[in-house]
């Protein structure tokens, strides 16, 4: 009997891999139960302390904003019904949505509204995402029970996509008054759904909101469970043990396609990817060493081998799914024009430098982050090439100068507001550079009078196509001084299950499950 087990063991393998490809001895759906396979651990389902896109995806479950966007990033009504701006564009006035309350009882108004903003506004206590805020609300009243007034010292022509930003969703005061810091753990909002449970390193389950002010969900129970491993969020989904599965690599999506169980979406998105410079360490203070490495870089060739052509090569530092967008230029590839502007800032043959990026988490970063060491070595540096986990390379990428060593590091900006404001200010504006005891996006150290100056016009212009030739100027200054080497955007590749409906896909990067419905079997 011996002779036949390894025939046997190829049979029973054969067997296994022909359900999987059929979805398995039971593929029946549960159609009260959407499970995303998501790709990374959720950090805090606080609204304006979450700083990653699968964690907003939970959020705006369970939140809703004053403002929201819809599928094409306009804005809409959300809890707010309408609102009006002052003819010197000092004051706004929301009026608020009657009849909602928080999924723990506590009625929506006036009072939410302000308690939620002067949470985000407390200095002394700040969140995460109170630069969004604080530079512009001076104060927040609430006029009456469902009026709400916001004032500022200077008009803020984003004032709208900052209200639709995920950390703007309102909170319920009495929860976050009963949680404190575990709020992030328990979190209570008005959303189409309602938190259950959060199981580290496993899941968070969310079930539907029957009391919903809107449109009621058709499906009852969400489920978005962590699985790091590409292969295995491939396996789920075809197997149907998981409905959708996000950051599916470009290389995966042929077999993908051709699986009767599975679908896929292909969209461009609002992000966009890039190595940063630390511009205040020589020689990358010195553009002509800037502008060699983007010349050094074929990045046509990473889009089309490496992301299998689903991205477009990038020519702003601004994706153009973003309001303010403008096309400047790309750098194209001749290493030759890189060798002679390294040559022009005395750059010698064999000069060292430090290229780091994350060993996960984006679309095929080490093999792009390997192809770009290549390329630079082609032009005469001595690239020392260095990945870290995650956690600590978000920590060592956000340092303040004194306190830092990176030189050049891998890194994505998809802006949550949809707008040029904060596609660009968090990142390139003198006052953004981290500090001690005081972060800041900036990472790059990146310093320029004149870009600062059109950060800061755009900010207060009210006037929506004077901020579009404002932002045209100010990405072509940024362009041109290359304080970074501009790579591409990805386009946003989405996999889910044949027969589910009505899955909202944002341009932000995001994916939500509150209008999918399945079809009937």
């Amino acid at each position: 009997m011996k002779k036949y087990r390894p025939f046997m063991f190829i049979m029973a393998a054969v067997i296994t891999l022909v359900f999987a490809a059929c979805g398995g001895p039971d593929s029946t759906i549960d159609r009260d139960v959407l499970i995303f396979a998501i790709h990374n651990e959720p950090d805090r389902l606080d609204p304006p302390n979450q700083t990653d896109n699968t964690t907003e995806d939970i959020v705006r479950h369970i939140f809703n904003n004053l403002v929201e966007f819809d599928e094409n990033l306009n804005h809409i009504p959300g809890l707010a019904v309408s609102w009006e701006v002052s003819g010197d564009g000092l004051t706004w006035i929301f009026r608020l949505r009657e009849g909602v309350t928080f999924h723990d009882g506590t009625p929506f108004n006036a009072d939410a509204v302000k308690y939620t903003l002067d949470r985000m506004m407390d200095l002394e206590k700040p969140t995460r995402r109170t630069s969004l805020y604080e530079p512009f609300i001076d104060k927040v009243e609430a006029v009456d029970e469902y009026t709400i007034s916001i004032y500022s010292e200077k008009p803020f022509g984003p004032m709208l996509a900052h209200m639709a930003h995920a950390a703007g969703a309102i909170i319920s005061p009495t929860a976050y008054k009963k949680f404190g810091e575990d709020f992030s753990r328990n979190p209570v909002g008005t959303g189409p759904y309602k938190f259950v449970s959060w199981t580290a390193g496993d899941r968070v389950v969310l079930e539907r909101n029957d009391d919903y002010w809107g449109t009621k969900p058709k499906i009852k129970r969400i489920e978005f469970i962590s699985v790091p491993e590409t292969s295995s969020r491939m396996i789920m989904l075809q197997n149907r043990e998981a409905h959708v599965a996000l950051n599916i690599a470009p290389h995966d999506v042929e077999m993908l396609e051709a699986h009767p169980n599975v679908q896929i979406s292909n969209k461009p998105a609002n992000g966009w990817y890039y190595f940063g410079f630390n511009n205040q360490k020589p020689p990358y203070n010195d553009v002509r060493f800037r502008r060699a490495l983007n010349y050094a870089v074929d990045k046509k060739k990473l889009v089309d081998v490496l992301l299998k052509g689903y991205g477009r090569v990038s020519d702003s530092l601004l994706a153009p799914a973003n309001w303010g967008y403008a096309p400047i230029f790309s750098y194209p590839y001749d290493p030759e024009k890189a060798r002679e502007l390294l040559k022009e800032a005395g750059i010698p043959e064999g000069f060292k430098v430090k290229l780091w990026s994350p060993s996960g988490r984006y679309t095929a970063v080490v093999e792009v982050s390997e192809a770009v060491a290549g390329y630079l070595r082609d032009v005469g540096l001595d690239v020392e090439y260095q990945t870290y986990e995650w956690g600590h390379y978000i920590d060592i990428i956000s340092n303040p100068l004194e306190e830092t060593e990176r030189e050049m590091f891998y890194i994505a900006h998809a802006p949550s507001t949809g707008d040029a404001d904060w596609g660009i200010r968090p990142m390139y504006y003198s006052e953004e550079w981290p500090m001690p005891g005081k972060p800041g996006n900036n990472r790059y150290f990146y310093s320029n009078p004149r870009a600062d100056a059109l950060i800061e016009q755009g900010m207060v212009t009210a006037n929506q196509d004077e901020r579009k030739k404002i932002y045209e100027e100010l990405q072509r200054i940024l362009v041109e001084d290359a304080p970074v080497i501009m790579l591409y955007e990805i386009n946003q590749i989405i996999a889910y299950s044949t027969g589910l409906n009505d899955l909202t896909i944002s341009p932000l990067g995001l994916v939500f499950g509150y209008n999918a419905y399945w079809s009937e079997q």
